[in-house]
């Protein structure tokens, strides 16, 4: 059986007609036991890594290898990470207003590279620091949704760096900065 085409003419020279059509499309992943693992952690205010035994390099969250060194990384591998750290990168984002957005002001995007013995998170929210006043080597520590409220639903198998749920954002400790060259071999 093969579809045909309607026996009417289509005139390639008539206008184009668009039709705006919301939809939504919902689906649910079966979460890998690394990442398991992972957001068990977070839920509990842990913060779990890998670190690769050949390399040292901590991956945070944990993805069940070193992509430096081709070796699966295991439970044995685990490592608590620290809930503190230093920005080692930033993005000042500046909304544009389209249908349904909902922030109207510049925020800051950063990286956090976690303390001893390392690991890193990614665009990661900053809290009560002014945009313009966000800094590389500035020293950051998590501020903890409240445990009866944490939630992991929004991390999945591709969610790297996320702790969407569990961490609200970072804050500044009050610190003195890092200068860059004291971690820069520990950023990749």
């Amino acid at each position: 059986m093969s579809a045909s085409l309607p026996d009417e003419t289509i005139d390639p020279n008539a206008p184009v007609a668009n039709m705006d059509y919301f939809m939504a499309l919902e689906f649910k992943e079966t979460i890998c036991p690394v990442v398991q693992r992972y957001t068990d952690g977070l839920l509990a205010g842990k913060i779990i890594g890998h670190r690769c035994s050949q390399c040292g390099l901590v991956y945070v969250p944990p993805r069940g290898y070193c992509p430096i060194d081709v070796l699966e990384t295991t439970e044995e591998d685990e490592v608590e990470l620290a809930d503190r750290g230093i920005v080692t990168n930033y993005t000042v984002v500046t909304p544009v207003q389209y249908y349904g957005q909902e922030a109207t002001e510049p925020f800051a995007k950063v990286s956090v590279l976690l303390d001893e013995p390392g690991g890193m998170l990614s665009l990661q929210d900053v809290l009560e620091v002014p945009v313009e006043q966000v800094r590389i080597g500035m020293r950051l520590e998590a501020v903890w949704v409240p445990e009866s409220d944490r939630t992991v639903e929004e991390i999945g198998n591709r969610s790297w760096g996320s702790a969407d749920g569990c961490i609200l954002g970072w804050r500044a400790t009050g610190e003195p900065d890092v200068p860059p060259d004291q971690f820069n071999d520990r950023v990749f």
